[in-house]
């Protein structure tokens, strides 16, 4: 009987692992929530100078206003500028960065 225990408590512990989301292997929310959160974006010109876009309601919104801007800047086929998106949580404007 104690063999049998030990195996459901591991077969158990092995189900409940594999379920679990990829993406809180980085972060402290599921992949689903990190898709849908709030976000503050930060656009990054070749020389790094930082400019804030606004406020993105979704990771993909995000990707959109900084591909969108580098658009407008004659920067799309340029691979020198970058973003960052600030997930705004547990009251801080940039609990995470994501892309």
């Amino acid at each position: 009987m104690k063999y049998f225990t030990i195996s459901i408590f591991v077969a158990s512990t092995l189900l409940l692992s594999s379920c679990s989301d990829e993406c809180s292997s980085y972060s402290d929310f599921s992949c689903s929530e990190i898709q849908k959160a709030t976000y503050n974006v930060y656009f990054y010109f070749p020389n790094q100078k930082e400019y804030y876009l606004g406020v993105a309601n979704g990771l993909s919104q995000c990707g959109l206003m900084a591909h969108r801007y580098a658009s407008s800047k004659n920067l799309s086929g340029n691979r020198e500028w970058s973003y960052i998106c600030c997930m705004k949580a547990k009251g801080s404007e940039c609990y995470e960065k994501h892309r």
